[in-house]
C-alpha cells in the first residue's frame, strides 16, 4: 500500500534529477506532459498512506482494527451517509476486500467481482464454479433453508507480492449436475484479471496425524468451510494459504471430522521441485467432529504458529474439540516428498467436555480468536459468553493457570455470582459460577432468559497507557473491557453501547449479535472509531433478518457508562457472520440482499 504510492513517487523524483542533468529545459516539456506529472504526483499523495485490506479481520492478529485510517474520526461523522450500492448475484457472507482503490467482493454463487471504489463501476467479474444448493434432501445442510447457493462462504486472501488471490469455492464436481456430488477447489487467481495462475486444485486427501479422510465428492457428511483463509509468512521468507474445515455434524462418536489444510504456495504456483500437496491436520483423529467455525473468522498467525478454537466434538485421547489450538508449520523443501510442508500441534487449552453437557452445542469455537499485537495475550470465547484470556507461550492444555487471568461471562454483567473481570487464575472459583457451573449460562440461567452467546471476534484498540477490548454477543449492547498492559490482564468493565443486538426478540433470542470493526489514526486523541453489523430484531440464524449499521465513538465515555452512538442505518437483509470493512474514509458492510453498502462523508 504505502510502498506502492512512494514507489511512484520515487520514479517521478528519478526522472526529475535525470532531465534535469541532461540539462532538459521544463519550458521545453510538453505542457501535457508536465500536468501529467503533476497529476501523478498529486494522486501518489493523496493515496500515500492509503490501506489495502488484505484479510479477515485486518492482519493475521485478527484484531479488527486499521491504525492508519486518516480520514475518519469520532468527531467528523455526523455527515456519514450511504453514497451507493454495489450490485452482485447472491449473498455476501465473506468479507469484502480492498487493494488500492479496488472493492473486492465474494458471493455465495462463487463469483468474485471487482468494483472501482470511487465511481462504483464494475471493473470484472468471474462465476468460478456452480454452487451447491445446501437446503435440498438429499444432502441437506441448511435445516432453516437461510441458503439457497453455497459458494464462496470464507474469506479469501491476497498476496499484493505476487498478486495473488486465493479463493475456496463449494461447488458441483465439475461435470455433474448432482447436487450431492460436492467439492471444494482452491484457486490461485491473478488479483488484477482474475484469470488463473495456475490451474485450481481440489482440496482432498488424508489427515496426516491419524489418516483421518477429508470427505470430497458424495461421501458424507459434507465437510463445512466457514472460517476464512489465512496466509502465512514464516521467518524465512516462505508462504502458506491456510485452510481450515468443519463438517455437517457435531456428534464427539463422528462421523466427520474438522481439518486444517497448509498449501506452500510455491506448490501452488508449481516451483521447481514443489508440488501443490498440502499438509493436513485432523481436529479429532481418533474421534469425530471438532469442526472449525469462528463464524467466519480466519485463524490468527504469528510466525509459523497457527492459532483457532474448535467446536463440538471428541476430546482426551489425542482429540481436540472444545478448544484453543496452537499449531507449528514447517515449510516444505524442494524435491523431497513434492516439497510437501508440515503441520504438528505445539500446544493447547481445552475448556470443557461436551458429554456431561445439558446439550451438545455448546461450541467454544463459534466465534474467533484474536492476538492482542506487541503482547502474549490470546482472547476468544464461544457460546457461553466467557472471555478466556490465555497466554500464548503457554496455553494451559487442561488447566487455565497459565492463563494472564480466570475465565469470566463478558456479554452481559449478570447477577452474581459470576466472578468480575481480571481476577488472578488462583483465586478460587465459586461452584456456581459459569466457568464452574457449565450450563449456568444457558438461556435458561441468564438474567433475561436469553442466550448471549459470542459470535463476532473481539477486536482491539491499543491507547496510550492501556487497550481496549470490544466484544458484542447476542441479545445485548456492545462491551469495552481494560486491557492492562502491566499484567496482561483483561481487569475491569469500562463502558458499553446503546443499542441491542436482536432488539425486542423474545427469549431465548436472536443470533449473532455484532460483528465488529475498529479504526484509528494510531493512538491519536479523536480518532478512535467502532463500527458494527448487528441484527436489529430477528434471528438471523433462523432467517434472514433486517440489519443495522452502528457506529460509536470508540473512547468516549458518556452518561456514566455508555459510548457515544455516533451513526446508525437500518437495513434489509443483514449478512450474519460479516464485519464491516473500514479503509481510506470508506466504509463498506455487506448484505445478504446481494449487494455491498458503501458509506462515506
Amino acid at each position: 500500500m504505502i510502498r506502492r504510492s512512494q514507489r511512484l513517487v520515487r520514479d517521478a523524483a528519478l526522472f526529475s534529477v535525470y532531465a534535469t542533468a541532461r540539462g532538459v529545459c521544463m519550458k521545453r516539456i510538453s505542457g501535457l506532459f508536465v500536468w501529467s506529472l503533476v497529476a501523478a504526483w498529486l494522486c501518489c499523495a493523496s493515496v500515500a498512506s492509503a490501506v489495502d485490506v488484505t484479510t479477515r479481520a485486518f492482519d493475521n492478529n485478527r484484531s479488527g482494527w486499521n491504525s492508519a485510517e486518516k480520514v475518519f474520526t469520532n468527531t467528523n461523522l455526523g455527515t456519514l451517509h450511504l453514497t451507493r450500492t454495489f450490485p452482485v448475484d447472491e449473498k455476501v457472507e465473506a468479507q469484502p476486500l480492498v487493494l488500492g482503490n479496488v472493492l473486492f467482493v465474494f458471493t455465495m454463487n462463487n463469483t468474485v467481482y471487482r468494483f472501482d471504489v470511487n465511481t462504483g463501476a464494475l471493473l470484472n467479474s468471474r462465476t468460478l464454479a456452480a454452487a451447491i444448493d445446501p437446503c435440498v434432501q438429499p444432502g441437506q445442510m441448511d435445516m432453516w433453508c437461510v441458503y439457497h447457493k453455497w459458494g464462496i462462504a470464507g474469506t479469501p486472501v491476497i498476496d499484493p507480492a505476487t498478486n495473488s488471490l486465493y479463493v475456496v469455492t463449494f461447488q458441483r464436481a465439475p461435470g455433474s449436475a448432482n447436487n450431492g456430488n460436492r467439492e471444494h477447489h482452491l484457486w490461485t487467481l491473478d488479483a488484477t484479471t482474475l484469470a488463473d495462475q495456475q490451474p485450481e486444485i481440489l482440496v482432498q486427501g488424508d489427515a496426516d496425524n491419524g489418516h483421518k479422510h477429508f470427505n470430497t465428492g458424495t461421501q458424507t457428511p459434507y465437510q463445512k468451510l466457514r472460517a476464512g483463509l489465512g496466509l502465512l509468512k514464516g521467518a524465512a521468507g516462505n508462504k502458506a494459504v491456510i485452510v481450515m474445515f468443519s463438517m455437517n455434524g457435531e456428534s464427539p462418536a463422528g462421523p466427520g471430522n474438522g481439518f486444517v489444510f497448509a498449501y506452500d504456495t510455491r506448490g501452488l504456483h508449481h516451483k521447481p521441485g514443489f508440488g501443490p500437496t498440502p499438509a493436513i491436520w485432523c481436529v479429532t483423529p481418533n474421534g469425530g467432529a471438532g469442526g472449525i467455525w469462528m463464524a467466519g473468522s480466519a485463524p490468527a498467525i504469528a510466525g509459523n504458529d497457527i492459532y483457532f478454537t474448535t467446536g463440538n466434538g471428541a476430546i482426551g485421547n489425542d482429540n481436540f474439540a472444545e478448544s484453543f489450538v496452537k499449531l507449528s508449520y514447517t515449510a516444505g523443501t524442494a524435491n523431497n516428498n513434492g516439497g510437501k510442508p508440515g503441520l504438528a500441534l505445539k500446544d493447547f487449552w481445552t475448556a470443557f467436555n461436551d458429554n456431561l453437557r445439558q446439550f451438545n452445542d455448546e461450541d467454544l469455537g463459534s466465534a474467533g480468536v484474536m492476538l492482542i499485537p506487541g503482547f502474549q495475550n490470546l482472547l476468544g470465547g464461544g457460546k457461553d459468553g466467557v472471555l478466556y484470556n490465555l497466554n500464548r507461550a503457554n496455553l494451559g492444555k487442561n488447566s487455565w493457570n497459565s492463563h494472564f487471568n480466570l475465565p469470566f461471562v463478558a456479554t452481559y454483567l449478570p447477577n452474581g455470582p459470576n466472578g468480575g473481570a481480571g481476577l488472578a487464575t488462583n483465586t478460587p472459583a465459586d461452584p456456581n459460577w459459569p466457568i464452574v457451573n457449565l450450563d449456568r449460562n444457558l438461556h435458561g440461567g441468564t438474567p433475561d432468559g436469553k442466550m448471549h452467546h459470542i459470535h463476532g471476534t473481539p477486536v482491539y484498540l491499543r491507547m496510550g497507557n492501556h487497550g481496549n477490548v470490544y466484544i458484542w454477543g447476542e441479545n445485548e449492547r456492545a462491551k469495552v473491557y481494560n486491557h492492562n498492559f502491566g499484567n496482561q490482564r483483561i481487569d475491569a468493565f469500562r463502558n458499553q453501547g446503546t443499542v441491542f443486538s436482536s432488539a425486542g426478540k423474545a427469549p431465548p433470542g436472536g443470533m449473532p449479535g455484532g460483528m465488529l470493526a475498529l479504526s484509528s489514526d494510531g493512538t491519536k486523541a479523536g480518532s478512535a472509531v467502532l463500527w458494527a453489523a448487528i441484527p436489529k430484531n430477528g434471528d438471523a440464524n433462523q432467517a434472514v433478518v433486517g440489519g443495522s449499521f452502528v457506529v460509536f465513538d470508540a473512547t468516549t465515555i458518556v452518561n456514566t457508562n455508555e459510548l457515544k452512538k455516533l451513526f446508525s442505518f437500518d437495513y434489509n437483509f443483514f449478512s450474519k457472520f460479516c464485519p464491516p470493512v473500514v479503509a481510506n474514509g470508506k466504509a463498506y458492510v455487506a448484505t445478504f440482499a446481494n449487494s455491498v453498502l458503501q458509506f462515506g462523508l
